[in-house]
């Protein structure tokens, strides 16, 4: 029985979700948690989208990854904002979910196996649908950084409005003719946002509502995958480490480590596809993201597929590690504070 327990807990914790705890509880630890190691491993995220962004074509110049300090930072405000939205709504719809994977007959027991996959999977989807937004922000705010930092340093950086042939004339439309559209594209090539709100009146201006959502299915399709692989592979150590009693935290740190190791070399492919969805340049060089994946794969070599996957497995060792002592802290501090307000407030009569 006791084992049986751990095994929860251990599955609990990967995906940083607790049955039979106060929600308000786990939305402030998770939300804190969050917060603190999405900012403090930012850098590595920067570092991964702007490699993810780079494109390796014949007369593009090379990636530079050294920056003045403030545009490591830029678009962490909308990865936050993002966060607080996804932690509130994962634990919102975890309890739900656990509840619907309860076996009728055990309806007092917690889920474990593959009712807690499948759990964590819908929680994964609904909590994607809200981040959506906010990556596609936080891809442009770090593309927009990329673009101010080349003017600063005075090096050369890709300019795709540039690069795009001119159009031909046609008897409704003369050369020279330019579009708002274009105009305003044009515009923000010159002059790029860098902060959040106008990030968001840029992507309204030049893109519409359709530029929130760029990348919604390669984002779902990554998140569905994470789960799935962090899962399988974090079980499959706990039964190759310790098959007949609970994981010490050395033997679970290690398979947490594995298993992040997993989670980037299987869905790193899907993470360049997102961003590059997401690039405020996306329009002129994508129709659809099977047209990404196709011209990266024939343009740039399958190699391009796992760009940034060094920052990103940093990012998610660093975050991993962080979020969880984080998030226990702060879970024991709420449960402090509210169980000295009730002790205050007495038994009801």
């Amino acid at each position: 029985m006791l084992k049986k327990e751990e095994d929860i807990v251990n599955k609990n914790a990967l995906y940083g979700l607790d049955q039979g705890k106060p929600t308000s509880t786990l939305i402030i630890a998770g939300s804190v948690a969050a917060i603190f190691q999405t900012t403090l491993s930012y850098p590595f995220e920067f570092l991964k989208t702007g490699q993810q962004l780079h494109r390796s074509v014949p007369g593009a110049p090379k990636f530079n990854a050294f920056h003045p300090v403030k545009y490591y930072f830029s678009g962490c405000a909308s990865l936050n904002v993002g966060v607080l939205f996804k932690t509130m709504v994962r634990f919102g719809t975890f309890e739900k979910a656990c509840e619907m994977m309860k076996d009728p007959d055990m309806n007092e027991t917690q889920i474990s196996g593959i009712r807690l996959l499948a759990a964590g999977i819908i929680t994964g989807f609904m909590e994607s649908l809200w981040v959506v937004p906010f990556e596609s922000v936080k891809t442009t705010m770090i593309e927009n950084a990329h673009i101010l930092s080349s003017k600063v340093q005075q090096v050369p950086s890709e300019r795709v409005m540039d690069a795009k042939p001119t159009k031909r004339p046609v008897f409704h439309s003369p050369v020279g003719t330019v579009s708002s559209r274009e105009m305003l594209l044009r515009h923000y090539e010159a002059n790029p946002s860098s902060h959040f709100f106008s990030t968001v009146k840029e992507i309204y201006l030049t893109r519409g509502v359709r530029g929130f959502l760029q990348g919604a299915m390669p984002t779902v399709f990554r998140q569905l995958g994470n789960s799935v692989v962090r899962f399988t592979v974090y079980t499959w150590c706990k039964q190759f480490l310790s098959p007949h009693k609970p994981l010490d935290e050395y033997k679970a740190f290690a398979a947490g480590a594995l298993s992040s190791c997993a989670v980037v070399a299987v869905t790193q492919p899907i993470d360049v596809i997102k961003t590059r969805m997401q690039s405020k340049y996306a329009w002129a060089l994508y129709r659809s993201s099977l047209n990404c994946a196709y011209r990266i794969f024939v343009e740039e070599g399958v190699t391009k597929f796992w760009n940034g996957w060094a920052p990103r497995l940093f990012k998610v060792g660093l975050a991993g590690g962080m979020s969880f002592g984080v998030y226990q802290y702060v879970e024991n501090l709420t449960l402090l504070i509210q169980s000295k307000r009730r002790s205050k407030i007495g038994p009801l009569e």
